[in-house]
């Protein structure tokens, strides 16, 4: 079954060996430039908001690019071009069918396929996530490792994984290779949205202080939002306690506007995930999505053993 599926999946994931590993190399190459030319002062500061970074400037906002739009959808690739046409492509074009006549069962064909395609994608996934990891070593002094949280191990292993079984249950369910690699895609941004948008944040309740004091203890935490209270202690959004004050905003929101809320008895507060909770989260957050994973295997498992192909 290894060299079975080497011969048929070798497209694939050398194309993902050299996409992850070459993200990798990026990485410690970012890593070693910056430590090599900037002082430990401008470093945390360059890594963790992506300034003063001398000559590494450039690859630094491209490396930012790429965490806002290509690395978040790493794991639901791997659902598409290596979950996905696991089962979708075998069925498409019957392929299965010499298989499963020389012996082999389709559970021991597809646990086989899981385990060998799972663990090279474990192994992809950590080297990535190592590498970013070290690369952002300089700004956990002064930032903590929150903005580090998607690419961070061990949770960005899980997403991979969870990716990939979300593929493999497309293909299991549909047996068809682009709608299956459709489903794959639209699945991964349907759990892990939500997850990001509403649900990371709601892991233990955030604590809250006023937005100064936040500021001024130099807190290493997520800020999660900020909002205002008033006297009474009723909390209101910006746009709210603009309102209730009286105040123009159309034209825009400052440092003006701030001082007249507060001497309109409004009060700005941070709500922030401390910084000693990063680890709780990724714990928490890796245990969501292997969770998931088993359970997308588990139904795999259950359509190919109950469907006729």
């Amino acid at each position: 079954m290894f060299w079975l599926t080497w011969r048929q999946h070798r497209v694939a994931v050398l194309s993902t060996a050299a996409v992850f590993l070459g993200l990798a190399a990026w990485f410690l190459l970012i890593g070693s430039g910056t430590r090599g030319s900037l002082a430990p002062s401008a470093l945390s500061d360059c890594i963790g908001l992506r300034f003063d970074c001398g000559e590494w400037q450039s690859s630094l906002m491209r490396l930012r690019d790429l965490e806002q739009t290509l690395l978040p959808l790493l794991p639901a690739l791997l659902g598409v071009f290596l979950g996905a046409p696991m089962l979708s492509r075998e069925t498409e074009q019957r392929t299965f069918r010499y298989t499963w006549t020389q012996g082999i069962t389709r559970g021991h064909w597809l646990k086989s396929k899981v385990f060998l395609l799972g663990a090279v994608i474990v192994l992809l996934s950590t080297a990535f996530s190592g590498a970013y990891m070290w690369l952002f070593v300089p700004a956990v002094p002064d930032q903590g490792w929150f903005d580090a949280f998607n690419q961070a191990l061990p949770v960005f292993p899980a997403m991979c994984l969870f990716g990939f079984a979300l593929g493999i249950v497309a293909g299991a369910l549909t047996r068809k290779l682009l709608v299956s690699m459709a489903l794959a895609l639209g699945g991964f941004l349907a759990v892990f949205l939500p997850i990001v948008i509403w649900i990371r944040a709601a892991y233990q309740a955030p604590l809250s202080i006023p937005f100064d004091a936040y500021t001024a203890d130099g807190q290493k935490g997520w800020l999660v939002e900020f909002y205002f209270r008033d006297r009474a202690g009723a909390t209101y959004d910006i746009w709210e306690a603009s309102r209730q004050a009286g105040l123009d905003v159309s034209s825009g929101f400052g440092s003006a506007q701030l001082e007249q809320l507060g001497r309109a008895g409004f009060t700005e507060y941070a709500s922030y995930q401390p910084a000693d909770r990063f680890w709780t989260f990724q714990l928490i957050e890796t245990g969501i999505y292997l969770w998931l994973t088993a359970g997308c295997i588990a139904l795999a498992y259950w359509l190919l053993r109950r469907k006729t192909l």
